[in-house]
């Protein structure tokens, strides 16, 4: 390559973009992934996690309350945060930014490239890096590392390129007892009904098609996390589930409950769905 060849791959066409109250450096030629199309995603999940903070961290302050009695106690003021494939950190930040319950925030991505980003972003907005941690890893083994109690994440966030399924195991592990899963798929295709052997050996579940396509995927989703919870003594209580686009997104509490687990089985149901016409 010549000299001028390498002078115009070496330069970047970089564009600030705003999003909510933070800004972030984006270069046009896609280093970094940054998807436009899940503003509304992330408008919601700041909306939701802001919600369940609130209710979680009142939770928790009742429960110390009826186990310290009338002594007096530090009330819980925070949450930790898992941005588990966190691209740029724009997710992240706006996280840190605009819950205020956000006392920290783990920012990790599998890309060295998206680590140095997001730490370039997070200096851009003006980050105090002590509610940051940064870290370049696979984020399965990330969540495996923080299955002990003391370790666990209040709030853990799921948004590949694809299907989450692989990062189920880890995460519902590694989401403290009460706290919230937020998980998306954009693997629409298969959830749908589009490749049913796929959908069963990744979700266990059998998809049919169906004008209800959009509600299937939810439940099949649903099902996933929740079987995937059982094998720990888990179970989930779902917040809101919606299909936007190309993708579905999910929130979940998830519990500790060995007695609760075992009505697992009666959450399940069947579609029986006419091969002739519409009518299931």
């Amino acid at each position: 390559m010549s000299s001028s060849e390498q002078a115009k791959t070496d330069v970047k066409d970089v564009q600030v973009i705003e999003e909510g109250t933070v800004r972030m450096e984006y270069d046009s030629r896609e280093v970094v992934f940054y998807n436009k199309v899940q503003v509304l995603n992330r408008d919601l999940s700041i909306n939701v996690i802001r919600l369940f903070a609130e209710k979680y961290l009142a939770e928790k302050s009742e429960k110390l309350k009826r186990k310290k009695g009338n002594a007096e106690i530090a009330e819980p003021t925070g949450i930790k945060i898992l941005d588990a494939l966190s691209a740029s950190g724009l997710r992240s930040i706006r996280y840190l930014k605009e819950i205020p319950q956000a006392e920290h925030v783990f920012i990790n991505d599998l890309s060295s490239d998206a680590t140095k980003q997001a730490e370039s972003n997070c200096l851009l907005n003006d980050v105090d890096m002590s509610r940051v941690t940064l870290n370049n890893e696979d984020a399965t083994m990330v969540m495996y590392r923080h299955r002990d109690p003391r370790l666990q994440f209040d709030v853990i966030d799921l948004d590949p390129y694809g299907t989450a399924v692989p990062f189920l195991d880890g995460a519902v592990q590694a989401v403290k007892d009460g706290g919230l899963l937020c998980v998306t798929c954009t693997d629409m295709s298969v959830l749908s009904g589009g490749y049913p052997e796929k959908c069963f050996t990744q979700y266990h579940s059998m998809p049919v098609r169906g004008k209800y396509l959009h509600e299937l995927s939810l439940r099949i989703l649903l099902h996933s996390i929740d079987i995937t919870a059982n094998k720990y003594g888990r179970y989930i209580v779902p917040w809101i589930s919606l299909s936007v686009d190309y993708y579905v997104r999910v929130f979940v509490r998830v519990f500790d409950s060995p007695q609760e687990v075992k009505s697992s089985m009666c959450r399940r149901s069947m579609i029986h769905q006419c091969i002739n016409c519409p009518t299931y």
